[in-house]
């Protein structure tokens, strides 16, 4: 009896594990035409769609912004972003009829969907900018809030223009190629024959 026990735990035990790895499906790397992308599972189990082919969708904003903002009042902020992995920060001005204020801006992006938060450094205010990008053009929403405890919202429009990342030269060497000088290899193959 003991013996067909463990028999019967033994067969349970091997129905169990087969029946949670046949709902695991595979297991591996897929191998394309642009390289080998992380490993994926394909069967039953659930698998994040954000990592199935996903390289790197997000857009680099660092560069010029102008934008526009309408709601109780009309602004309009230049600032200069820059921005570095999912990072974005920045400086500029803010203009009002008939006053300009220093501001600063920080936030993230997701994809084409950055999330800015402008401060007026001297003006105990602060916006926030929640935008989608589209080539060079920007649209979303905003908020405000104040020190005088006085709120708005509206909409914001305006433009970028990207500025390409500098890398630094690299020097490669410091020594002269001797082909550039005393003429290609070939060239000096086909002398010695016509001679």
């Amino acid at each position: 009896m003991a013996k067909n026990l463990k028999a019967i735990l033994i067969v349970l035990l091997f129905i169990g594990l087969a029946a949670n790895t046949s709902g695991q499906g595979y297991m591996g790397t897929v191998s394309t035409g642009t390289g080998i992308i992380p490993a994926l599972t394909v069967g039953k189990s659930l698998i994040s769609g954000a990592n199935v082919g996903a390289v790197s969708s997000q857009a680099n904003l660092t560069g010029s912004w102008s934008l526009d903002l309408k709601g109780t009042t009309a602004r309009h902020f230049d600032l200069q972003m820059y921005q570095e992995g999912d990072l974005i920060l920045g400086a500029g001005q803010l203009s009002a009829d008939p006053s300009s204020q220093a501001v600063t801006a920080a936030g993230s992006v997701a994809g084409d969907r950055p999330t800015i938060f402008v401060s007026v450094i001297d003006g105990g205010q602060v916006f926030r900018l929640k935008l989608s990008v589209s080539g060079e053009a920007l649209a979303g929403e905003y908020d405000c809030i104040a020190q005088t405890q006085s709120s708005e919202s509206g909409t914001v429009t305006g433009r970028i223009t990207l500025t390409a990342r500098k890398s630094p030269a690299t020097a490669l060497g410091k020594s002269v190629n001797p082909s550039a000088t005393t003429g290609a290899w070939v060239g000096k193959a086909a002398q010695s024959i016509n001679k």
